[in-house]
């Protein structure tokens, strides 16, 4: 049998100095150095900043080319396609770049590889529908078939008038679609399989499914099935790709831990196994205790533990809140200049009143950041909790409770990763900001063809387009007519590359153009309620003014000074990750009780490492702490309430081991 060793030869200093001059690699250590040498199973633990990605990156070129098969590939595997992205843009259109990018190697999502290989094929063998994953227009079909029948809608009634219980939660348990077992995505169904209102729900799911439409978690349902009848298909996986990364292993659930252990065992000789990730960034797993519970495997593991994102002094300041101690601790290798460490600041405010947070802030980022960053820099203060409030219900002592209470501007969904604009002009706007903000015009012409491609699903509930990974490839291809083809291509350069202004006077033409296209593509000339309130024009947001402060972008507080403006990008720390910044503020929120109050101990050097396993929920601030305090490349600020600090001789012991730990303190 030829094993992953037989089709890569040993990676030597030519390979490392090729790739380290195509890809300009700075600051080779000794642990990176093992990562990009390695040819065996191995968990590399990165910490922030590290150049994980990059590195990764690196590793595939020096891999692929070398690589010795035809038929035979690399497997990258991750939550997001940043792999891809960073190929694409490192390697651009390099030979080596190329054969990464097509076959026989394969970058995808975890789901999107079960889709692929393992769901796909088990619905096609058992000639089963497959029409699109997609979460809404699954729900629209099951609601639709669970209220057809007058004598359902009655049971369901009275079912549903006792109980709260969104149906929308009800996903496929098994693949019998005749008599499916239906669950739920979070808690426990409210009702037994003998009930009339299950069995109405199931038959609704079971139909639905016949008819090609599953939600994005059910994929691992259909995926499951192809494993256990067809236990073949594991060693033709193994036989395909001798070679897998799992890219972001920390935020792998116990159960794609487990799909993916079952195909690729690391304990199996013939392949190479490399799981690449950050064991105290695991944020999005609800169970953190056994999420990637056999991540890191110290007995063949390399930890990266130096940064290039910050200096040693936030470094020091994040470092123990490190849910599971740095090898070494972290270590910060952005040289800090002639300015030396910023003045990195805990804004105490008074109790009750965090009004003056913002502005403090803003006034703090002008004095400390150099000059050369000013106007370019990204500054944000984030929050772990985000979620609205109703100011009726409002305990005081558990003010500030959410970020929103720093600034009643903010609005939680717009600033969520996976935030869906409920109108096509709404995303449009969202485009324009894209563009408005990002490098390239890619992401601002992917949501304009996912308006498109969501507006033709609406027009036809029984149209088989699937959205695909790139959705204006995607409809490009659709469009058989050239002149279709040629509408679609200048309604996205009126759209986003011109000067024209969507306003409520043009957006009839513009909304009658893009239904002209859906029913191109939907094969269907009449739309429904639906595709029409989603093409409804929808004024903007008026501006909302604080105190000199305009909102000029989606969640962006504007702070005025007299020696300049600054833009304060709001946001939760969830959506935070992975992202860099300039500068962080990291907001005192509630949940159950205060964020950064509950971790003082550690911000006052009085916990360590050695000390007693924290509780669940504790671990999951300490996570949450971690990767908010290691955004920042320059300045990292935290903000809390007054009473945090106790009173009298508590409040001085506090305030003393703050600054002994490298913190200003700046009283409102």
């Amino acid at each position: 049998m030829i094993t992953f060793r037989d089709l890569v030869p040993e990676i030597t200093d030519e390979d490392i100095g090729w790739i380290s001059g195509l890809m300009k690699l700075e600051g080779l250590d000794e642990q990176r150095m093992a990562f990009l040498r390695s040819r065996e199973t191995l968990d590399v633990s990165a910490c922030p900043g590290s150049g994980k990605t990059t590195l990764l990156v690196a590793k595939l070129a020096i891999l692929a080319r070398n690589w010795k098969s035809r038929t035979r590939g690399i497997c990258v595997l991750s939550h997001t396609n940043v792999a891809r992205e960073e190929i694409e843009q490192r390697l651009g259109n390099t030979v080596v770049g190329r054969q990464l990018l097509s076959y026989p190697h394969y970058i995808d999502t975890i789901h999107g590889f079960v889709r692929r290989f393992l769901a796909t094929p088990w619905l096609l063998s058992a000639q089963h529908r497959f029409t699109a994953i997609d979460d809404e227009l699954t729900h629209r079909m099951r609601s639709k078939y669970m209220w057809e029948e007058r004598e359902d809608r009655r049971i369901l009634r009275s079912f549903l008038g006792h109980r709260t219980f969104d149906t929308k939660l009800l996903r496929l348990a098994s693949t019998d679609f005749s008599n499916p077992r239906i669950d739920v995505a979070r808690g426990s169904l409210p009702c037994g399989p003998d009930a009339q209102s299950y069995q109405i729900m199931a038959r609704a799911v079971g139909k639905t499914a016949r008819q090609g439409y599953f939600c994005y978690d059910e994929i691992f349902v259909l995926g499951t099935a192809q494993l256990s009848e067809r236990p073949s298909v594991t060693e033709g996986l193994r036989h395909r790709f001798p070679c897998v990364f799992i890219d972001e292993m920390q935020d792998t659930s116990a159960m794609q831990n487990d799909y993916l252990s079952a195909i690729f065992p690391r304990d199996n000789p013939e392949i190479c196994v490399t799981r690449v990730g950050d064991p105290n960034q695991a944020i999005f797993e609800s169970d953190i205790h056994t999420n990637g519970c056999d991540f890191p495997d110290r007995s063949r593991a390399v930890d990266i533990s130096s940064s290039f994102r910050f200096d040693e002094s936030i470094a020091l300041l994040a470092n123990p809140f490190a849910f599971r101690a740095v090898v070494d601790g972290l270590s910060g290798r952005r040289n800090a200049g002639e300015e030396g460490p910023l003045r990195h600041t805990i804004f105490v405010f008074p109790d009750g009143d965090c009004s003056g947070v913002l502005d403090a802030y803003g006034c703090l980022v002008l004095q400390e950041l150099p000059a050369d960053l000013h106007g370019k820099a990204t500054v944000s203060a984030i929050g772990y909790t985000h979620r609205d409030f109703d100011p009726v219900d409002a305990d005081p002592l558990h003010y500030p409770k959410t970020v929103g209470h720093y600034w009643e501007g903010y609005d939680r969904n717009a600033g969520s990763a996976t935030y869906r604009p409920p109108t096509l002009i709404e995303r449009i706007r969202q485009a324009k900001r894209n563009l408005v903000k990002g490098d390239t015009a890619h992401h601002s012409v992917e949501e304009i063809a996912k308006g498109l491609l969501h507006l033709v699903n609406l027009t036809n509930l029984t149209t088989k387009i699937k959205v695909g990974p790139r959705q204006h490839v995607q409809v490009q291809q659709l469009f058989t007519n050239p002149e279709d083809l040629g509408c679609y291509q200048q309604l996205v350069v009126e759209l986003l590359f011109t000067s024209n202004i969507t306003s409520t006077d043009n957006w009839s033409s513009y909304a009658r153009r893009f239904s002209d296209l859906a029913s191109v593509l939907a094969g269907a000339h009449e739309q429904p309620e639906t595709a029409q309130g989603y093409l409804a024009w929808v004024p903007e947001s008026v501006e909302v003014v604080q105190e000199g402060a305009v909102q000029h972008a989606v969640n962006t507080f504007r702070s005025t000074q007299e020696n300049g403006v600054v833009d304060i990008k709001l946001g939760s720390i969830h959506s935070s990750k992975g992202q860099t910044h300039t500068a962080t503020l990291v907001l005192e929120t509630f949940n159950y009780e205060h964020f950064i109050t509950s971790l003082l101990p550690w911000a006052t050097g009085q916990n360590s490492h050695g000390g007693p396993r924290p509780g669940k929920r504790t671990t999951q601030r300490l996570l949450a702490m971690y990767v908010a305090m290691t955004r920042p490349t320059h300045l990292l600020c935290l903000a809390i309430s007054r009473r945090a600090l106790g009173e009298g001789e508590a409040f001085e012991t506090n305030c003393a081991q703050l600054r002994e730990q490298g913190w200003e303190i700046q009283h409102l």
